[in-house]
């Protein structure tokens, strides 16, 4: 299983399909597998490089204790952390409930300059 590290947390991730980068974050209490069990990851594989993962705290991610590790900013840097460790400098991004969430801070961030 392939992980990437974002300051000291192991972040699971899987990489399917040819195509332009595309990110699919899951929401809170589901992981990787809902965006395959719903159909999502066949439709889309034949058009996109998709980047499925594990948002911490869920799936196959670490899971720390510490309340402060889920700051929205750390799971921003997780994306991050996946796309450094896949040589992705950008990719469309698409997230569900929490993931969306996410998607809308990476967003933000990316537009005022930082990567992380």
């Amino acid at each position: 299983m392939p992980y990437a590290t974002n300051q000291g947390v192991r972040i699971h991730y899987r990489v399917e399909g040819e195509g332009p980068p595309l990110v699919l974050q899951h929401g809170y209490t589901w992981n990787m597998e809902g965006w395959s069990r719903s159909g999502y990851v066949e439709t889309l594989k034949s058009h996109y490089q998709l980047v499925l993962l594990d948002a911490r705290g869920h799936g196959a991610s670490e899971k720390p204790h510490d309340p402060t590790a889920y700051h929205l900013p750390l799971k921003v840097g997780d994306v991050v952390a996946v796309l450094d460790a896949l040589k992705i400098r950008s990719a469309h991004f698409w997230g569900y409930s929490m993931g969306g969430w996410i998607g809308w801070a990476w967003r933000s961030m990316r537009q005022s300059g930082s990567r992380d």
